[in-house]
């Protein structure tokens, strides 16, 4: 199911909220490079490389992910948003978790973000879902404000760890 936008006069964006698929890999690579990028990383891959991973590996029935894409009026995937559903043991109900929602910088502040989101909350519906949940970096006020239009949110003090490379190597060995 896709969701379109019009645009309602010749300076808005059109757009469009649908499923990713593996065609998309090559645009997706491209916003994943401006997402790290965003938080001051470099790629450590190539971005042909990151295509081919995203494109074979995102979308396989295993990987645990679903991928939505905003894409404009040409097709060219201008945003994302990467989720996860899950059963969460101690609230005894489905969840989502987002793992990444990114739209790029020229097609901010055109409703995409707000769609995307609005087509997970589809999805938590249909799917019986009853909470989502992602994190945030505390220094990113633009995703606070975007986050806090949505009404009162639970915000809890966790911190969040991940395990990578060597690390993640030596403690699986």
């Amino acid at each position: 199911m896709s969701i379109e936008i019009r645009a309602q006069t010749a300076s808005e964006l059109a757009f469009e909220i649908r499923p990713a698929s593996p065609a998309d890999g090559p645009d997706l690579a491209l916003l994943a490079q401006e997402l790290l990028a965003f938080y001051g990383l470099s790629s450590p891959y190539q971005r042909s490389y990151m295509a081919h991973a995203i494109s074979n590996g995102a979308f396989q029935e295993n990987s645990g992910i679903g991928v939505l894409a905003a894409a404009d009026a040409s097709g060219k995937v201008i945003g994302f948003l990467v989720y996860g559903q899950m059963f969460t043991l101690a609230n005894c109900r489905k969840s989502l978790f987002i793992q990444d929602i990114f739209v790029t910088r020229k097609a901010r502040s055109a409703g995409v973000g707000q769609a995307l989101m609005r087509r997970l909350f589809d999805i938590a519906d249909t799917e019986n879902v009853e909470q989502i949940d992602w994190t945030m970096d505390p220094w990113n006020d633009q995703a606070k404000r975007f986050y806090e239009k949505m009404g009162p949110l639970l915000k809890g003090d966790k911190v969040f760890y991940r395990l990578m490379g060597p690390k993640f190597l030596k403690n699986i060995k």
